[in-house]
This record gives C-alpha cells, structure tokens and sequence, in this order.
C-alpha cells in the first residue's frame, strides 16, 4: 500500500488495493446521475464497473507508483463530515500504449464548487512530476463542462486541441472535446490523445 498524501483540506487515499467499503463508497458516486451530469451515459450501472475502472488505476499504481486516489475531507465542510469520501481523481497512466499520465477527477455534486479538484489536481501534476518526470501530463475535458477545463487551466496545463471526439467512441461519439497538457505534446501523442475520446 501506498502512502496517503496531504494536501490543504483533502485525503488522497491511494486506489491500488481499495476495501470492500471503499469501493462501495466510490460505486455510490459513480452511479449518482448528478455526479455525471455532463456526461450521462457514463454512469456505473453496477459496482463491476466501479471495480474494473479502479483495477485499471491499481495497475496504474503497480507499474509506476502513481495512480489515481480516493478523496477524502481532512475537516468538515458544511454537511460534508471530517473523513468523508468526496470522490475519486488523480493522475494514471492506465493503457501503457499512451505514453502520457491522464489527469482527472471526479467527485460528488456536494462537492462542486469548493476548489476541491483544482486542490487535487495540483496535488496530481506535483505527483506525477516526481514519479515520471518525462511523462507529459494530459487531461481531457468536454467542452460543455466549462467548470471542468477551467479547473485544468488553473492547475497549469494548457489547450493543445478541441474538436469532435472519435465518432467510434462509446460515451462521447462527436462531442466537443478539449485535450491539454503540461507541454508541448508530439503530433503523434496528440492524436492517440485524441483517439481517447
């Protein structure tokens, strides 16, 4: 097991062996339909989904000793109690085909609007400049969901494209897609990136 790491207000429970319990409480997130507003159909119909995406960051974490994290509350915030499981995010590279970490986060409607991702992933870039320095980080983003690129540019990446996602891709087939990074990325990256969705 990793260490859990600290940031101002937030618990960054590594995902590379989560409890029965944790992973309960992660299913709960990824099966609100509010916490996948901007992106209905990818709500976990069941908790197998849950496990196979945080088998994939315990990969993650096997491989390179970073992956992604439960978030948990340090102190209350309002109705949130002190130990709260608020979501999940961090950096992963989780296909090594993708030479490149992908920063995300995703957490529970309660928690919008706090600072809480952008804290996360300044907490995730830092990480992941220590583990694999000579990974670009990169995130994807719709364009719809201003609140979520605006959370990537204030934690320090950049556009590098915005388009169509691949007509091919199941969960956003010709949605405005935005891709960015902490660096200048190879044409080639860029589209394997792309290719995402």
């Amino acid at each position: 097991m990793h260490d859990e790491t600290l940031t101002e207000r937030l618990i960054l429970t590594p995902l590379d062996d989560p409890t029965p319990a944790l992973v309960k409480a992660l299913f709960r997130i990824q099966s609100d339909p509010a916490t996948w507003e901007h992106l209905p159909a990818g709500v976990d119909a069941d908790i197998d989904e849950t496990r196979r995406l945080l088998e994939g960051y315990a990969a993650s974490w096997r491989r390179l000793g970073l992956g992604w994290w439960a978030v948990r509350l340090r102190s209350p915030i309002d109705e949130l109690p002190a130990g709260a499981t608020v979501g999940l995010g961090g950096v992963a590279v989780r296909d090594p085909e993708v030479p490149a970490w992908n920063l995300g986060f995703r957490l529970t409607p309660a928690a919008w609007g706090r600072g809480f991702a952008r804290e996360l992933s300044k907490a995730a870039i830092s990480a992941a400049l220590v583990a694999q320095p000579d990974l670009p980080v990169s995130a994807r983003a719709l364009t719809r969901n201003v609140a979520s690129w605006r959370t990537l540019e204030r934690a320090g990446l950049s556009l590098r494209w915005e388009g169509d996602a691949p007509a091919d891709d199941v969960l956003t087939s010709g949605m405005p897609r935005r891709v960015y990074s902490d660096r200048p990325l190879s044409p080639a990256l860029l589209r394997t990136l792309i290719a995402l969705g």
